[in-house]
């Protein structure tokens, strides 16, 4: 082993809905195609808190158990092969050992119909890797996943290198920024002159204001939108959200649903936001997103990635077919994030994402208070950092 390299590497494992442990593994090879990452920090995605909670336990017919989770992966590149340095990258920029890099989710087969018709924003149907989901711990080289030390890269991976002027605490909330940046793109494609899709200067309401929900409303108003409204049942989510985009912020603990579609159509000259965006996570909530939007509006759905088995009473005349709506699921966050970083380093200054991060754990301390990470009363953005 040469000097600077460990033996054994330390990672969160979780073995069963609720159980995390820390573990030991075989430091990873580098072979001409591959790479072994440092951690710098990896994020704490509501995938990861869904399936601790034990909302989801398998994976196209077989358990995901033992697995490391962690997919928000920034770290630095420790060792990398020579044909991975030229290729790995996706825009094709050489790498070497240092370099700060963020890592995209999913690794797809590039065979099957999606892949060969280049359906980007779909997973595709024999999808090799999802860092932070599979393949299981006990495959090896083990290290998928980023709430550990060190990483293995895998061949066919696609790397973005991080802009020296931006912060390691700016950089993890790409793939997040990912999924609002291909949301947004779906959400103003068909805009014509008869006014459907979104554009600028018209309103959005975001359901639902974590992370996800906030850098949505970021993205939004990026995108030059109007009335900006903010529902959640957190009023310390709320005043983030405040903070960096919503001009109004609706309790949902403290409101029902009717008084909350009330209080958005009166905001929007009594019709209802042209875009509703749920990222809730819950069911009820798309109704919601349906019963507000208004009539030729466009709705998106990013919430709910994890399957519960919770469906909903839809009335296909009343909520869909009767408003002409645009409806827009996101399930992915693209693989090409090189876009996404450029909008990142222009806008931090007025969009400091960074402001997110409540917490930053190490892994024994992120073993210790899973239970406050899935409490969204308790924090806000949870960050690992591994070495910190």
């Amino acid at each position: 082993m040469d000097q600077g390299k460990p033996d054994k590497v330390t990672a969160v494992t979780m073995t069963a809905p609720g159980a995390l442990e820390l573990r030991h593994y075989p430091y990873p090879p580098a072979g001409e195609d591959s790479a072994v990452l440092k951690v710098d920090m990896c994020g704490v995605c509501g995938t990861d808190k869904h399936v601790y909670k034990g909302d989801a336990t398998q994976l196209r017919g077989e358990t995901i158990f033992p697995y490391i989770p962690g997919h928000e992966i920034i770290g630095s590149i420790v060792e990398i092969g020579d044909h991975a340095a030229r290729t790995m990258e996706y825009n094709r920029r050489k790498l070497k050992v240092g370099d700060r890099v963020a890592v995209a989710v999913e690794l797809n087969c590039g065979a099957c119909w999606y892949c060969r018709n280049q359906y980007n924003n779909t997973t595709c149907d024999d999808q090799r890797i999802a860092y932070g989901l599979h393949p299981r711990a006990d495959v090896p080289p083990n290290l998928w996943g980023g709430f550990a030390e060190y990483m293995h890269i895998a061949p066919g991976s696609s790397l973005f290198k991080i802009p020296d002027s931006m912060t390691t605490e700016v950089a993890v909330f790409v793939e997040e920024m990912a999924v609002a940046y291909h949301a947004l793109a779906r959400a103003t494609g068909p805009f014509p002159a008869v006014g459907e899709g979104f554009g600028p200067g018209q309103s959005v309401a975001v359901l639902g204001n974590g992370p996800l929900g906030i850098l949505h409303g970021v993205m939004a108003a990026i995108h030059g939108a109007g009335r900006r409204i903010a529902t959640d049942l957190s009023d310390g989510r709320l005043e983030k959200a405040k903070a960096l985009y919503a001009d109004v912020a609706i309790n949902a603990a403290q409101t029902s649903v009717e008084e909350r579609v009330q209080q958005a159509r009166e905001l929007t000259e009594g019709v209802g936001p042209d875009l509703v965006i749920e990222s809730a996570g819950e069911p009820s909530v798309f109704l919601e997103a349906l019963e507000m939007v208004r009539k030729g509006g466009t709705v998106i759905e990013v919430g709910n990635w994890v399957d519960m088995g919770e469906t909903v009473p839809l009335n296909v005349m009343r909520h869909v077919t009767s408003k002409n709506l645009h409806i827009h699921s996101v399930f992915h966050c693209g693989t090409n994030w090189g876009p996404v970083l450029d909008i990142m380093d222009k806008h931090v200054a007025r969009y400091p994402f960074d402001s997110l991060i409540s917490h930053r754990m190490g892994l024994e301390e992120l073993v210790r208070n899973m239970k406050v990470v899935v409490n969204p009363d308790a924090c806000m953005k949870v960050e690992v950092v591994p070495h910190g």
